[in-house]
């Protein structure tokens, strides 16, 4: 990795605020316009792991966002399952496990990245599922919540907090399953081919509930991508299977058979 200078790193800055026109995984807040900054997810991915911490630091804090890198999903970790995630957590990127998850200022799950292939299992944490789903049942009693991963746990999607929300049992378990196992039979493709960025978008700085699921999957190689966006009811909303069958559509262009 090479080393900036703050200049260095204002020139870097510079040059990618200058990216307009690129897809972001919605919403009003400044994950949105990191995106829109940096290229898109995938930019920002990009940015992520072709420098180091510090100079990620540094880049981000005329953001007000902050970055740490965990290691090892064993290692001492980001709060695991919260309602809230505390002020030290807060308004953050973490990465590990080759994972990145943005947690917004009121303390919700926002952002989920990972590229694919290696696709292994992750761990559920049940409890904590449990919990997130009921979080969703205790607000908005007239609907039946799961806790529903962005990176699905069998693509190796951390079993946190981090990586839950209240997510429509119906959704969850139809259109957006699908679009997981879809996801799941990209394993032949060489790795690290796919990046696989989630968006968590939510009405007000209140809710635990997101209103609306962003998913983004680009190729590496050839820079063709899909974007969809969710509303978190029932099927996904009214145009869920569309856009699931958009999504799978595409996963299977690219050799996800």
């Amino acid at each position: 990795m090479r080393t900036l200078n703050k200049l260095s790193v204002a020139v870097v800055l510079g040059l990618l605020l200058g990216g307009c026109g690129v897809t972001d995984l919605g919403g009003e807040d400044v994950t949105s316009q990191l995106e829109q900054d940096f290229g898109g997810p995938s930019g920002l991915m990009d940015f992520f792991e072709s420098h180091t911490e510090e100079e990620i630091r540094q880049a981000l804090t005329p953001y007000g966002v902050g970055y740490v890198a965990h290691g090892d999903v064993t290692a001492a970790l980001i709060s695991d399952c919260p309602k809230l995630f505390p002020s030290t957590d807060r308004n953050k990127w973490h990465s590990f496990d080759g994972e990145f998850y943005f947690i917004d200022s009121v303390g919700r799950p926002n952002r989920a990245y990972k590229d694919l292939p290696r696709i292994t299992a992750a761990p559920r944490v049940d409890s904590c599922q449990t919990n997130v789903g009921q979080w969703g049942d205790a607000e908005n009693p007239s609907n039946d919540y799961d806790g529903g991963h962005l990176i699905g746990s069998q693509l190796g999607g951390w079993g946190g907090r981090a990586n839950l929300v209240p997510q429509d049992a119906n959704f969850n378990r139809g259109n957006w399953l699908q679009l997981e196992n879809a996801m799941a039979r990209c394993g032949s493709l060489p790795s690290g081919r796919l990046r696989y960025s989630i968006g968590a978008n939510y009405p007000n700085s209140t809710a635990l509930i997101p209103n609306n699921l962003t998913m983004q999957i680009s190729n590496q190689s050839t820079g063709s991508a899909v974007s969809m966006s969710f509303s978190n009811t029932d099927g996904g909303g009214t145009n869920g299977t569309t856009e699931r069958t958009r999504g799978v559509n595409w996963l299977s262009s690219q050799g996800c058979n």
